[in-house]
């Protein structure tokens, strides 16, 4: 009697393995998606901050990124834009949204490779909340939107 497995259980134990990837995978893909969302989240709100202090202290918005005391990882390839890894950082990008108690326009940041949008209007929610902003004009950008819950269907 020969011990191991049979071709048809090893084609099962394939299969099964296939279904099970080509569900988690998906899962996956959104929530690490999520997760570079919500750092983008969090430069945009230290970023505004630090816009908030400068125009504090000096009455005036800043014209360029190193004129605030931020670092934000990637290179700076014009006065208003830093390009990273995952978005590209506009600094006063959201004229219609302006930073609270300044007139500075907001921080923009675009998705590399399209998709969605954040920025930070601080409009306020249905729970009384003051919040960032996020849309897009397709389908998937939309869930990641809805994902961190601030989906909106404006433009800053």
């Amino acid at each position: 009697m020969k011990k191991g497995f049979t071709l048809v259980e090893v084609l099962v134990v394939v299969l099964i393995i296939g279904i099970l990837t080509s569900v988690a995978l998906p899962n996956y893909k959104r929530s690490i998606e999520k997760t570079r969302a919500t750092e983008a989240m969090n430069t945009i709100k230290a970023a505004n901050d630090a816009v908030y202090a400068y125009a504090a202290e000096r009455n005036k918005c800043p014209d360029n990124w190193r004129k605030i005391l931020i670092s934000i990882p990637g290179e700076q390839t014009a006065q208003y834009k830093i390009v990273g890894k995952y978005f590209e950082y506009y600094l006063n990008a959201a004229a219609g949204a302006p930073i609270p108690g300044t007139l500075c326009g907001g921080v923009v940041a675009n998705r590399i490779g399209g998709g969605y949008q954040i920025w930070n209007p601080y409009a306020t929610t249905e729970s009384g909340k003051r919040t960032l902003a996020c849309s897009s004009a397709n389908k998937a950008g939309i869930g990641i939107c809805k994902s961190l819950g601030i989906y909106t269907t404006a433009t800053p």
